[in-house]
């Protein structure tokens, strides 16, 4: 028993040092979500309607935080994937539990073996992106797509090209992986270094990639053309290592966050365009663009976000209205919306973007799951119709519009 509880700690601090939030998957032993009845949707979220915000249901199975949440728009599924490596399908229609996705790692002792899963373009394929490898399934029936003749690999981490068509994979001696993420096939493999490489990051418009990794100089964030595995630049001089990455809407900027400071990179030649520095800067609690490209978000140690002005860093405003210590920052599919996910019980705020810059911005809704025990994550799905919370408990609230 006591081997079990080592190794389960063991998961969740490696989980959560791999996640984009801090490393607090979850807090001991927490009450179950209820069992509550599933309701039909209205319509989707938008700043008209989100004062309706309610409780969809509860998706209730993991014994561990999920840290991974993958939709599929044109069915309403969802994956969720916990920091012990389990992975399961549900059908957001009826709160259902279609399948568990993992297989049990004999290797590690492990409950799953699923580290990040993703849907590829118009829900065709789901990659579930393991410890060894990456396992390819068809959606409609989930049978396994043929096996790959690559072997087994180690992999550090996955990300997926924003139009679902490629697959990056990184791996413990800085080797990158590109995958067709349709028809589950190694499109190319590029050596590595010797040196761990992570966190994976597609530009939006699919051209080029980021990787977090280092060499004997030290920490630094290289460039691929995502076509073809070449090498674009290298960007070094970081106050410590980077933990996160995040490109602009138009991938014209990269956005380089370390604890204390984060650096914004123009994407055609490479030259730093601007930073930020704080203290309290922790940017694995949130480092992004907003869609309509006017602010850079950074997460803070505590309840605060930095909010920048997105074309040259000047600072906006900070919300420090939140009470809180914060775990992540999404954004609504068209910008319009935001959540600040707490991992206190006073829940996830959902603000008006539209809002940010006045003396005392509007959150429509800031008691999302309040009373709960906290919250690791949170997503809104593609078509902005549900909103995904991932409990400390292990379990996954759904929000959205309800029928009346």
């Amino acid at each position: 028993m006591l081997s079990r509880c080592l190794l389960l700690a063991l998961s969740l601090f490696v989980a959560a040092c791999n996640s984009a939030a801090p490393a607090n998957p979850t807090r001991g032993a927490l009450p179950t979500l209820p069992n509550v009845g599933w309701r039909l949707l209205a319509e989707p979220i938008s700043p008209a309607n989100a004062d309706k915000l309610a409780l969809i249901g509860n998706l209730i199975g993991h014994s561990a935080t999920v840290n991974r949440f993958a939709f599929d728009a044109t069915r309403n599924w969802l994956i969720s994937v916990d920091a012990v490596g389990v992975a399961m399908l549900w059908d957001l229609n009826t709160g259902r539990r279609i399948q568990v996705l993992s297989q049990p790692d004999p290797t590690l002792g492990a409950e799953g073996d699923v580290r990040d899963a993703f849907f590829s373009a118009q829900g065709e394929t789901i990659a579930l992106v393991t410890r060894r490898g990456v396992r390819f399934l068809r959606a409609a029936d989930r049978s396994p797509l043929p096996e790959l003749p690559s072997g087994a690999i180690a992999i550090s981490g996955a990300a997926l090209s924003a139009d679902g068509r490629r697959l990056a994979t990184t791996g413990g001696g800085g080797e990158l992986w590109l995958w067709d993420a349709v028809a589950g096939r190694v499109l190319q493999k590029i050596a590595g270094r010797g040196y761990l490489a992570e966190r994976p990051h597609f530009a939006p418009d699919n051209t080029q990639l980021a990787v977090i990794t280092r060499d004997e100089r030290g920490a630094l964030v290289r460039l691929y053309d995502a076509r073809n595995g070449q090498t674009l630049a290298e960007l070094r001089g970081f106050s410590s290592a980077p933990l996160a990455l995040a490109f602009n809407p138009d991938s014209t900027l990269l956005a380089v966050g370390a604890l204390g400071e984060v650096q914004v990179f123009r994407t055609s030649d490479y030259a730093q365009v601007y930073s930020v520095s704080a203290p309290e800067i922790d940017p694995r609690r949130g480092l992004l663009f907003s869609p309509d490209r006017r602010f850079l978000l950074i997460g803070g140690r505590g309840d605060g976000v930095f909010v920048q002005a997105a074309a040259n860093g000047a600072s906006v405003r900070r919300l420090t209205e939140h009470d809180g210590e914060l775990s992540a920052l999404v954004f609504s599919a068209d910008g319009a919306l935001l959540l600040s996910v707490l991992s206190s019980s006073r829940g996830v705020y959902v603000w008006l973007v539209e809002s940010i810059r006045a003396e005392s911005p509007k959150y429509l809704r800031g008691t999302l799951g309040a009373g709960q025990s906290g919250f690791l994550t949170g997503a809104f799905s593609p078509d902005n119709k549900f909103i995904a919370l991932a409990e400390a408990s292990g379990g996954v609230m759904i929000y959205g519009i309800p029928r009346q």
